[in-house]
C-alpha cells in the first residue's frame, strides 16, 4: 500500500490492527508477476539454453579441427616443421575469424529481444474507453439541489451535511500537493470515496465507480484513500465520535428508566459485536479469519448510546476472535473505572463477561426459572437498541456488509481497518449534523433493522442446525459406546465361564 496510509491515530489502533502481524507464519504470500516479467523470465531461459548450446558446438567443432590437423601433422610432419611459424599464423587468424562470426549469436539474439520487449511501455493494446462525467456533475449540480432524496441514495448523507463534510476536510493536508497538475475538487473526491462506502459488491468496484463518475480506475482508489485518511486523522475523530456529554448521559439514562424500571438508569451505554464480511479468503493468516459463521470475516465492537450513537469501537482483530475478548480492546473496557461513575454499567449479550460495570443476562440453565426469564426479556428490551445502532451503521455504509479489500499483508490489513473505521467516524458525523430527524423513518435506519432481522434470523437457524448436529453426532456417539458395552459385557462373560470351566467348578 501506498507510504500515505500511515495515518496520525489513536496507538491502540495500530495495536489492534498489527497484532496478527507479530505472528509466526508458515507461508509465505508470492508477489505478483506481471506479462511482461513472464515474459522477460521466458527470454532468459531460452537466452541460457541457447548458450548452453552454442558451448556445445563450439566444444564438438575444435575437437573435430584439432583432431584433423593432428593427422595432417602426422602424414606430413617434415612441411610443418618447415612452415610451423606460418601454419600456425594461419590457424590462428581462421580460427578467430571463424568464433568472432559466430560467438555470441545468442547473446545478440538476447539483448534485441529484451530491447524490443522493454522498447514499449505496454505489451497490449491501449484502446481508449469512452467514459463521461456527465453523472457526477448531475449529482453535484441538480440532484444535490432538487432531488436530495435521490442525492442520499447515492452518497448516504444529505447536502447539507455533504458541504459540512466538506468543510470538516477540505483543509486536510492530503488534498494539497506541491506538484503543478492539481487535485480534483475536493467535493468531487468526497463523493466518490461516499458512494463506494455506501455501496458493497459489484457496485463498489473501481471499474464501476470509475466509469458511472467518467474518471480513472487509479483515480477512484487515489481518491477514496484521501478521503479515508482524512476521515481517520485525529482532528475528524475527535470532531465524530465523542463520550457522551452530561445532557446526552442524562438523555440515555431516562430513556432506559422508561423502558425498564428507575433502578436500572444507570445503565446507559451498550456494546455489541458484528462481523464484517471479507470478499475472499485473506492471504495474510488466512485461517484466523475464517468466523463461526463459515464466513471470512473482521470483528468489529461498538459502545453506542439509547439513540444509536456510537461513542467508542476497537476494529482490527479476526471474525474468529471472540467478542469477549475483541471488547478488552476498547477505550471502555480499559479505562472504564475513569469513564463510568459508581454505580453505572454496560449492558451486554451473553458473550461478554459478566462484572459489576458490564451486565449480561442469564445463560443456561439459570436463565430457565421464571424470575430469570423474566429479567432477560427486559435487558433485551433495552439491549436491542444496540443491534439497531449495528443495522443503522451497515444500512448507512452498506460496504459493511461485504468488505471489498484484500488482505494480503499487514498493510492490506491496515488498510481494511481503516476502511471501517473511516464508515464509523462518517456515520457518527453524519448523526450529529443530520440531528431532529426521525430516526425510525429514515431508510437507511430501517434497512439496517431488516438486515440485522435477517442476520438474526440466519443466526438461529445456524445455531439450531449445529444443536441438531451435535445431538446426532452424540445419538451416533451413544450407539457405538452402548454397542462397545454389550460387546464387553459378552466378552466378560465368555472369561468367567472359560476361567470356571478350567477351575472345575
Amino acid at each position: 500500500m501506498p507510504s500515505s496510509l500511515d495515518f496520525k491515530l489513536n496507538p491502540s489502533v495500530y495495536r489492534i490492527a498489527m497484532r496478527i502481524d507479530n505472528k509466526s507464519t508458515t507461508f509465505a504470500v508470492m508477489p505478483t508477476c506481471t506479462d511482461r516479467q513472464e515474459a522477460a523470465d521466458a527470454l532468459h531461459q531460452a537466452f541460457l539454453v541457447n548458450f548452453l548450446a552454442e558451448l556445445e558446438a563450439w566444444k564438438l567443432r575444435d575437437e573435430l579441427t584439432y583432431g584433423d590437423l593432428s593427422g595432417d601433422l602426422d602424414s606430413d610432419r617434415s612441411d610443418i616443421d618447415m612452415d610451423s611459424s606460418s601454419s600456425s599464423s594461419l590457424f590462428s587468424e581462421s580460427s578467430t575469424s571463424s568464433s568472432s562470426e559466430e560467438e555470441g549469436t545468442a547473446a545478440r539474439d538476447y539483448v534485441d529481444q529484451m530491447a524490443n520487449l522493454y522498447s514499449e511501455r505496454y505489451l497490449q493494446e491501449r484502446r481508449p474507453i469512452t467514459k463521461t462525467q456527465e453523472n457526477l456533475r448531475l449529482l453535484l449540480d441538480d440532484h444535490k439541489i432538487n432531488h436530495p432524496e435521490i442525492f442520499r441514495s447515492y452518497l448516504r448523507i444529505t447536502p447539507a451535511c455533504f458541504d459540512d463534510l466538506v468543510s470538516a476536510i477540505e483543509d486536510d493536508e492530503v488534498f494539497s500537493n506541491n506538484s503543478q497538475n492539481d487535485q480534483m475538487p475536493v467535493a468531487e473526491q468526497v463523493a466518490i470515496a461516499l458512494y463506494r462506502f455506501g455501496h458493497y459488491g459489484n457496485a463498489a468496484s473501481c471499474m464501476k465507480v470509475a466509469l458511472h463518475f467518467g474518471v480513472g480506475y487509479g483515480t477512484v482508489q487515489l481518491v477514496t484513500t484521501r478521503v479515508m485518511k482524512a476521515c481517520c486523522s485525529e482532528c475528524f475523530r475527535a470532531a465524530s465520535v465523542q463520550w457522551a456529554s452530561p445532557q446526552a448521559k442524562e438523555a440515555a439514562k431516562q430513556w432506559v428508566e422508561k423502558a425498564s424500571c428507575p433502578a436500572w438508569r444507570d445503565g446507559w451505554l451498550m456494546v455489541d459485536g458484528t462481523l464484517v464480511p471479507l470478499f475472499c479468503r485473506p492471504a495474510f493468516f488466512g485461517n484466523v479469519w475464517f468466523d463461526r459463521k463459515s464466513n471470512y470475516s473482521m470483528n468489529v465492537q461498538l459502545v453506542s448510546t439509547p439513540d444509536c450513537q456510537i461513542i467508542d469501537y476497537a476494529v482490527g482483530l479476526p471474525g474468529s476472535q471472540h467478542d469477549a475478548s475483541a471488547w478488552e480492546e476498547t477505550r471502555t473496557f480499559q479505562h472504564h473505572s475513569q469513564l463510568l461513575e459508581d454505580g453505572e454499567w454496560v449492558w451486554a449479550d451473553s458473550a461478554y463477561p459478566l462484572q459489576k460495570w458490564c451486565q449480561a443476562p442469564y445463560k443456561k440453565p439459570e436463565k430457565l426459572t421464571r424470575d430469570n426469564t423474566t429479567h432477560n426479556y427486559h435487558v433485551s428490551a433495552v439491549r436491542v437498541r444496540s443491534e439497531h445502532c449495528v443495522g443503522y451503521l451497515k444500512g448507512q455504509w452498506s460496504s459493511l456488509r461485504g468488505l471489498h479489500v484484500a488482505i494480503n499483508n499487514s498493510a492490506g490489513l491496515q488498510y481494511a481497518t481503516l476502511w471501517i473505521i473511516a464508515c464509523i467516524h462518517l456515520h457518527a458525523f453524519a448523526m450529529k449534523h443530520e440531528a431532529g430527524q426521525d430516526m425510525s423513518s429514515d431508510k437507511f435506519y430501517r434497512q439496517g433493522k431488516k438486515y440485522q432481522r435477517k442476520q438474526q434470523h440466519l443466526e438461529r437457524c445456524w445455531r439450531q442446525e449445529r444443536r441438531n448436529r451435535n445431538a446426532e453426532e452424540e445419538n451416533q456417539l451413544d450407539q457405538v459406546n452402548d454397542i462397545g458395552l454389550l460387546e464387553g459385557k459378552l466378552k466378560r462373560v465368555e472369561l468367567k465361564e472359560s476361567i470356571l470351566e478350567y477351575l472345575g467348578q
